[in-house]
């Protein structure tokens, strides 16, 4: 891999602003729409998910849990031409139905990302490790 420069650090870096704007807002379909059509998701303990249209089931099968706030850290990016990844280690807290949770689900993803078109980058795989005991992407699809 090779330096990233500022403009492909500052397009990865608005993917993932974007990202966790729509999944706070709940709104699967527009986190989906940074994905390339052909996205690959690993969530922990799960089949993988191969395109968009499963990842979409997979995540209307999921508990009703809304996202109430992430956090990102330790964010690390590099890339190779039209292709680049971003390592981070997040932390989310979820509302379930009736309550609200303090303890967060914690861990790290890992994104592997395609220049579509000049300067835009779009999701292509995404793989989750979970460090905390309850945090299985059954509770947080926000993970990724």
């Amino acid at each position: 891999m090779s330096e990233v420069s500022d403009h492909v650090q500052q397009a990865i870096m608005a993917v993932q602003q974007h990202w966790l704007e729509r999944e706070l807002a709940g709104d699967t379909v527009a986190v989906l729409g940074l994905c390339v059509d052909d996205v690959v998701w690993l969530p922990p303990n799960e089949p993988a998910m191969r395109g968009k249209s499963a990842v979409a089931e997979w995540v209307a099968a999921l508990p009703e849990n809304r996202i109430r706030r992430i956090e990102i850290t330790n964010v690390h990016i590099d890339s190779n031409g039209r292709l680049a990844y971003k390592v981070a280690d997040f932390t989310t807290w979820l509302d379930t139905p009736g309550q609200a949770s303090n303890e967060p689900i914690m861990g790290s993803h890992l994104w592997v990302l395609r220049e579509v078109s000049p300067e835009q980058w779009r999701v292509a795989r995404g793989v989750v490790n979970c460090r905390t005991e309850k945090g299985s992407l059954t509770k947080a699809a926000g993970a990724l």
